[in-house]
């Protein structure tokens, strides 16, 4: 036994200069034979930084500057294409392309490393670093041939300023690295120092030099012109940023869109020149990972990426007039949810404009936006708004303490309040996980306003309400908006588990009833907010506050409050009818269950796990298991009971999104100005196509539970086989065309066929 204090060194290897290697291979195979499995052996001084190393050092796959037995080291480490040589114009149409895929491919989430920094020509013009954009040269030098000097060059140098505001514009926002995008730049610098209007004129310059050729058959020109055209209106495009909010403009890419189209139509005159890119480039990048294979996509998927980037970014640029705080909502998140989602660029961007210098969309105040939403939902007319500390400035008046609470009130949940719809341009994993945290924010924050309101109502001499059963109870607006805000997101989270297809088939009709469960509590929330709403108004008829304003204000929080419940029934009823629907399946043990559901986990752990975000939530409180389970398998009701539910709830269902598919997306009565400011019709037309996808899946619901009626039916009449249903099943998967909508899931249900019986003779 050794000291505490004592610490046994190896002895040192010593080292001469007659070692000689020699191959152990064979010796090393036959000592590792007599090991047993899972035996370990372990030399004190070989560490894990000595073991990591010794993985890395020599394997192809994971050391950039391993070199095979034979190869020359010059020829392997050494680029040898020459970036000055002349180049056809099929090739410079060709390297374009390329380019075009490659940058497409890093919108998409790819790394510069293999996508655009594999490309030789742009490695030329980054290393070293320009410090002149005249020193920005293939290999430092002009090229003598101007196809590739001017036209290619001009190119490429206004695709990596595009990238360096992309750059700029994601890395200021909320993204998450590999998920959605990878800002790493490898030490390399994408032309920030630049202004723009230089790359402009040497696209101008290009394009004039294009036109000017008499050697170049007219396609080839028309080609090169509209691929330079695209290059400039793209940067032009990014290079407006937050711009956007005073100069309005959709030129930029509209015009994009149009040379799309004429790029699209001439991919055919490209010639690749694949080796223009190379791998070995990866070894002169400062980076810290293993050399990783170059990503080539599709040249119509490129395309179309851009496509929809350019359409996404004029269909924002519709809703940066404010209307309002429910619509302003509904627009980001009908922009958002859009299939495919819009590019981490067109969401980084859609960050900004909802939040910048402390502003939405840049005229609005944080504190008028939190005020709107407060005035739609609980406090129309109220005096609590209205309270200004620049107007009262004596400290005996109530309204100077109202006005301090309400300045308070703002600091305190107005960021919180933006955070809930800012999160909603984070990738759609993101957003539900989220949510998952700031719902128990919301949590404390009801708590807080609830204190807000309990002085708020000595200060204001709010009278108490006769309710039912003769209690008399307050308002508390502002704890009852924040809980409204709590359920919204309660709902939103078990619906993009559906969205997200967390749950296994045998759990869906416990979270269709936890998903009606919340809609009946939210609905009887809102039956308390309008209670209130409909008493004050009455107070202010009776104390003669009946001018057109306070009039208009009570009338837009009404038509708000109808537009909420409406849209809550349509999504309880429908939860209502699939729930009754999978009870029914699985009773008859014909609903498909996950691999190894019963070897690994059991329902209790299962419902604990898929409750974890509604735990730590005081209120509404999480329904026990036990009751959960007697509600969620409808104990005690027949089929019979359960399919006349089914019915009854997607009949309702069906009724309710039709009366939300004429309410339409957007409230024309949300603000006093509403009507100057039309309505942005691209994300309407979203909505309505998401409103009838679920109109859709009612219907098919509906098929759905008629089939199931048919078969009990068949089989109830059987007396050889009582209550045998056959029947199969089949649960759709994102993104085929039998899951009509994303949140809710209808069985595929068909008649399974019956053998037909032999006879013999």
């Amino acid at each position: 036994m050794l000291p505490n204090n004592e610490v046994r060194v190896p002895p040192p290897r010593a080292a001469t200069q007659s070692t000689a290697p020699r191959d152990i291979t064979a010796e090393f195979t036959q000592a590792a034979s007599k090991l047993r499995v899972g035996q370990l052996v372990k030399d004190e001084s070989f560490t894990l930084f000595e073991a990591v190393g010794a993985l890395e050092i020599m394997d192809s796959k994971m050391d950039s500057g391993y070199i095979a037995p034979g190869e020359d080291q010059v020829e392997a480490l050494e680029v040898n294409y020459d970036t000055r040589r002349e180049l056809t114009p099929e090739e410079v149409v060709g390297l374009m392309d390329q380019l075009l895929c490659h940058e497409m491919a890093w919108h998409m989430g790819h790394p510069l490393s293999q996508t655009l920094f594999t490309s030789i020509y742009i490695d030329k013009l980054l290393w070293p670093t320009p410090k002149t954009l005249e020193e920005a040269q293939f290999d430092r030098a002009p090229s003598k041939y101007p196809l590739v000097g001017l036209v290619l060059r001009a190119y490429c140098l206004a695709l990596v300023k595009a990238c360096d505001y992309v750059h700029a514009r994601v890395a200021s926002e909320y993204y998450y690295e590999e998920e959605d995008f990878v800002t790493q730049l490898y030490n390399r610098n994408l032309l920030s120092g630049f202004d723009s209007s230089h790359f402009y004129r040497l696209l101008d310059q290009a394009v004039d030099w294009v036109d000017a050729q008499d050697t170049i058959d007219l396609s080839h020109k028309d080609a090169m012109r509209s691929r330079l055209h695209l290059r400039r209106e793209f940067l032009a495009s990014v290079d407006q940023d937050l711009e956007v909010l005073e100069t309005r403009s959709t030129e930029s890419f509209a015009s994009c869109l149009k040379y799309l189209k004429s790029v699209s139509e001439t991919v055919s005159l490209g010639k690749p020149v694949p080796e223009a890119f190379s791998l070995k480039l990866q070894r002169k990048l400062a980076s810290t990972v293993p050399p990783r294979p170059i990503v080539n996509i599709k040249q119509e998927d490129a395309l179309e990426q851009m496509r929809r980037l350019c359409q996404d970014a004029i269909d924002m640029q519709q809703m940066l007039d404010y209307r309002g705080p429910s619509n302003f909502k509904t627009a980001v998140w009908t922009l958002v949810s859009r299939k495919p989602q819009p590019s981490v660029y067109i969401r980084s961007l859609l960050q900004a404009l909802i939040v910048g210098d402390s502003s939405i969309l840049g005229t609005v105040s944080v504190r008028k936006y939190l005020y709107d939403d407060l005035a739609e939902l609980v406090l129309p007319a109220s005096m609590l708004l209205r309270a200004n500390l620049d107007e009262v400035e004596l400290p005996s008046d109530p309204r100077f303490r109202i006005a301090q609470i309400m300045d308070n009130f703002v600091k305190r949940f107005g960021q919180p309040f933006i955070d809930t719809v800012r999160s909603a341009c984070l990738n759609r994993c993101r957003v539900r996980r989220t949510i998952c945290h700031t719902v128990v924010d919301w949590d404390n924050l009801q708590m807080e306003a609830e204190e807000l309101d309990l002085q708020l109502q000595d200060l204001s001499a709010e009278p108490a309400l006769q309710v039912q059963g003769g209690d008399s109870t307050f308002s508390y607006p502002l704890s009852s908006w924040a809980y409204h805000q709590k359920l919204l997101q309660l709902r939103l989270i078990l619906h993009m588990g559906f969205e997200l297809s967390i749950y296994a088939p045998e759990e869906l009709p416990g979270i269709y009833w936890y998903l009606s469960h919340l809609c009946s509590t939210h609905l009887g929330h809102l039956d308390r907010i309008r209670t209130f709403t409909v008493a004050a108004r009455k107070r202010d008829l009776v104390s003669g506050g009946s001018h057109a304003q306070s009039s208009a204000a009570y009338h837009r929080s009404f038509l708000y409050l109808e537009r909420l419940t409406t849209h809550i029934i349509a999504i309880d009823a429908f939860a209502i009818a699939l729930h009754a629907l999978y009870v029914l399946l699985a009773r008859h043990q014909i609903l498909p269950r996950a691999a190894g559901s019963k070897a690994y986990s059991s329902d209790r752990l299962r419902y604990e796990l898929r409750m974890k975000p509604f735990l730590p939530i005081s209120l509404p409180e999480l329904v026990p298991y036990e009751e959960f389970q007697r509600e969620a398998a409808l104990d005690g009701d027949s089929d019979a009971t359960v399919l006349d539910r089914a019915s009854k709830a997607i009949t309702e269902a069906r009724k309710a999104w039709e009366a939300t598919l004429a309410n339409g997306a957007f409230s024309d009565h949300s603000m006093p100005s509403s009507s100057a400011t039309p309505a942005p019709i691209a994300i309407e037309d979203d909505w309505r196509r998401e409103i009838k996808d679920t109109m859709r899946a009612c219907i098919g619901t509906s098929i759905a539970i008629e089939t199931v009626k048919k078969a009990l039916t068949r089989s109830a009449s059987s007396p050889s086989e009582p209550q045998r249903v056959t029947l199969d099943v089949t649960i759709p998967e994102i993104g085929s065309k039998a899951r009509w909508h994303d949140w809710w899931i209808v069985p595929q249900i068909l008649e399974r066929k019956q053998p037909t019986p032999t006879h013999s003779a």
